[in-house]
């Protein structure tokens, strides 16, 4: 169930806004507070901590945009509301889920909420992805131990000791998180089909990564992984849509161990 909280300084718009919440059926929610002004809004987003927060932009004692100066709780999603549609270029430039023109009509708002209970949802889903990394991170890595060709003859491995790969044309450079390297006489895709299955992922196509050294993701206009030796490995378009649902079904398998 999402908490919600509703700020904003026209009682009409306030009590609309709320009984259109408190008839909302296509999510659960519920509305944990109300404030008519930005003040009170800011004291009772603090205290109650809540999932997402209706604002109005134009208020007497400040604009909404001053609630960014202070510190909202990073899970919390604010939508911006405003009689004023000019104010939607601001919005961009803002960590907003969302923006509601007044009079708000259920449709819009519909569409706002469930667009904010699927971030909240992906956002539990990374949190709890990140956990799962984590405590495996603090076990001993599994792994299995591999020969691999070099230039001049061969070198004995164990794979949990390798954090990344890179695509070298028809060669392949290994990365040890001990900060060592050598180059390979296999293709990345070679390489990756050599390696441990549900051990090492494709990010990119000249990327493979071994996903116990994962410690975040970042989705952005360039999406990343963040390794454990503080390595950002590059993360295409396509996988950054796909990346949670196949690593959490790569950690669900049981793991290789020597």
């Amino acid at each position: 169930m999402l908490s919600v909280v509703v700020i904003d300084d026209e009682l009409l718009s306030l009590n609309l806004l709320t009984h259109l919440l408190n008839n909302f059926t296509s999510v659960q929610l519920k509305v944990v507070g109300k404030a008519t002004n930005l003040s009170e809004g800011i004291e009772l987003i603090k205290s109650t901590s809540p999932d997402l927060v209706f604002l109005d932009i134009e208020m007497p004692d400040g604009s909404g945009m001053e609630i960014f100066e202070h510190q909202v709780a990073q899970n919390t999603k604010i939508v911006l509301v405003t009689g004023y549609d000019h104010y939607a270029i601001d919005a961009i430039n803002k960590p907003v889920a969302g923006y509601l023109l007044k009079p708000v009509n259920f449709i819009d708002l519909q569409n706002v909420i469930k667009k904010v209970d699927l971030l909240i949802r992906l956002d539990q889903q990374r949190l709890e992805l990140e956990d799962k990394i984590n405590a495996l991170g603090t076990s001993e890595i599994p792994g299995k131990n591999l020969i691999f060709d070099i230039e001049n003859g061969f070198m004995l491995e164990n794979s949990r000791n390798i954090e990344y790969c890179t695509a070298d044309q028809s060669y392949s450079t290994i990365y040890t998180y001990a900060k060592r390297e050598f180059v390979v006489s296999k293709s990345l895709k070679e390489l990756e089909e050599y390696l441990p299955k549900n051990h090492f992922y494709r990010t990119h196509k000249s990327f493979l990564v071994n996903i116990f050294y994962i410690r975040k993701f970042v989705r952005a206009a360039e999406s990343f992984v963040h390794l454990k030796s503080g390595v950002k490995v590059p993360v295409s378009v396509r996988k950054s849509a796909v990346i949670l649902h196949d690593i959490k079904e790569m950690l669900a398998k049981e793991p290789l161990v020597d």
